[in-house]
């Protein structure tokens, strides 16, 4: 592979940031050193790492997560064994006398849905809470955009226009990355 030093350096942003290849594998697609790789990936005050990192959390990718959480919620609220409250008395034993005179001991009989529900399948005080709390994340995350957001669709910009005019690509995604560090700050 026969990239300018900067393409190379852009290579191995876009493979470190975006990729889930080891410092290893980026160096070798990339054609330098791992020494290099980690000076790059060192300079500029960890830039890469926090470009990484907020790539990671993007927004789809936590809501995405927030919406399996309220599904899982939610799947244990209707799986939920119910439990019926049921007076202590009816669960200890009591002395019967048989008719024959001897004694034995018996369980009083009842029908464990005439009594009111203890724990249900639905949700309580606490799942209400927890359920209210995560669409309420759900909602102010869909409302706002984040710079993992906007990394996005400035590369994939920089990936239609290189199709295009390769060298003004390259002027964009400079001035991206300027805006990118700004936005870091």
């Amino acid at each position: 592979m026969c990239l300018k030093k900067t393409e190379q350096k852009e290579y191995a942003k876009f493979l470190f940031t975006e990729k889930n290849s080891t410092q290893k594998e980026i160096a070798e697609k990339v054609g330098v050193t791992e020494k290099t790789l980690i000076k790059w990936i060192g300079e500029n005050d960890g830039e890469w790492k926090k470009l990484k990192k907020s790539l990671m959390t993007t927004k789809s990718a936590q809501i995405n997560n927030l919406y399996e959480i309220l599904e899982r919620t939610n799947d244990e609220i209707k799986n939920r064994p119910v439990v019926y409250d049921i007076p202590a008395h009816y669960l200890k034993p009591i002395k019967v006398k048989n008719a024959d005179g001897s004694e034995s001991v018996e369980f009083i009989k009842y029908d464990k849905e005439d009594f009111p529900i203890k724990i249900g399948n639905f949700a309580n005080t606490k799942d209400s809470a927890t359920i209210q709390g995560i669409t309420s994340s759900i909602n102010k995350l869909e409302g706002e955009t984040s710079i993992g957001d906007s990394v996005n669709v400035g590369m994939e910009f920089c990936e239609y226009v290189s199709d295009i005019d390769f060298p003004f690509a390259q002027k964009i995604a400079e001035y991206f990355d300027m805006f990118i560090r700004q936005q870091l700050q």
